[in-house]
């Protein structure tokens, strides 16, 4: 029987997520919490509803009480650092986001989350270990190479910065050009 509501609700739950009625379904999955305590499923959903309904706070004490359960699951890792970065908790984020990869190596998101973190610290040479992880999982990312050809600018390697520069003109001339232009580089081939 609790099998059989189990599933009800969690199928209203989805219903009520695809619907974007997000109060009702973080009822819905309070509830499936309630019947399966630790549930991944309603564990994640909970935590996004929450930080969509701007209850961020909330919403990582969902993933951390998740993780306790399954601690193995790396997209509630990178979650979990997603928010900490967007409630400026940087110091807590790093090794949150680390957590991920070391589950999940080829997650691009958080390889880039990282490398975000890593620039804003002026950690620029990690960052461009994490930028060019990210390029080799996202080859097309022109965001991701502009990135990296900034961070290469900073650094003061314009040899670098132009390599990434011809590799973005092959798929994105526009970003190319404008990334040239910003770092100094624009009357360079």
């Amino acid at each position: 029987m609790i099998a059989a509501a189990y599933w009800m609700q969690r199928g209203l739950a989805m219903a009520l997520l695809f619907a974007d009625w997000s109060r009702l379904a973080l009822a819905v999955l309070n509830r499936l919490l309630v019947l399966r305590p630790g549930d991944l499923y309603a564990g994640v959903s909970r935590a996004r509803v929450l930080a969509d309904l701007g209850q961020k706070n909330a919403a990582i004490k969902c993933l951390q009480q998740l993780l306790l359960v399954h601690p193995k699951h790396a997209a509630s890792w990178y979650q979990l650092a997603y928010l900490l970065e967007t409630c400026e908790r940087h110091a807590e984020s790093e090794p949150v986001f680390r957590s991920a990869l070391a589950i999940d190596p080829d997650m691009d998101e958080a390889w880039f989350g990282l490398a975000m973190l890593l620039v804003r610290e002026e950690r620029l040479a990690e960052a461009v270990t994490a930028l060019e992880q990210t390029t080799r999982l996202q080859p097309l990312s022109a965001h991701v190479w502009y990135q990296l050809g900034k961070v290469h600018a900073k650094l003061a390697q314009p040899e670098k910065a132009l390599e990434v520069i011809r590799r973005l003109r092959s798929f994105e001339p526009q970003v190319a050009n404008r990334l040239a232009g910003e770092i100094g580089l624009s009357g360079l081939k």
